[in-house]
């Protein structure tokens, strides 16, 4: 790595240490899958296998789970484009520290979602920074270097998103059920 891609990259984390102190208020915590009705996602728009998988799981949490979800999308190029289903970003909308400066990803970071969930299959620092900055209760993601950012980092070998959906599916179902009652006898 270059001496400036090594500069940018410090100055980011310095800058993200910073703001994380800023939003240290946020309460972090989790609900039950079933009581969480408003749901983030995160993903890499330039990769058309994923964006398929991703619209195919939103439109099942939203029809067979009743979820609220609000997609952001990240289009690896300095090419502006329009995506008609989602909100994105672009290389163009990061400053040169890879901070966002896009007015859809600070709205998506101020949501106060029940749950964010980070696609990306590689650690992006900017993804990171959204997700460090996010004021969701329970942030998940995968195979990332930034554990401040998430509550649930799913490590995976794999870079399937059908793989990463059914582990995800089985922990947000397991990792935070209602307890069970015992019941009288």
């Amino acid at each position: 790595m270059s001496f400036w891609e090594n500069l940018k990259i410090k100055l980011h984390k310095r800058v993200l240490r910073r703001e994380m102190k800023r939003n240290a208020g946020v309460t972090r915590g989790s609900s039950p899958f079933g009581q969480a009705m408003k749901i983030g996602i995160l993903f890499n728009a330039s990769e058309q296998e994923q964006e398929r998988m991703v619209m195919k799981y939103v439109e099942r949490l939203r029809n067979k789970h009743k979820k609220r979800v609000s997609v952001l999308g990240f289009y690896d190029s300095k090419e502006d484009r329009t995506f008609d289903l989602f909100k994105n970003y672009s290389l163009n909308d990061l400053d040169w520290k890879m901070i966002p400066k896009n007015g859809d990803v600070k709205l998506f970071m101020d949501n106060e979602f029940d749950i964010v969930i980070n696609f990306f299959d590689k650690p992006y620092i900017h993804g990171d920074y959204i997700m460090a900055m996010s004021k969701a209760k329970l942030r998940v993601g995968r195979n990332s270097n930034n554990t401040d950012a998430y509550e649930l980092i799913i490590n995976e070998k794999q870079k399937d998103s059908t793989h990463f959906i059914g582990l995800l599916d089985t922990y947000l179902k397991t990792f935070n059920q209602e307890p069970n009652e015992p019941k009288p006898v």
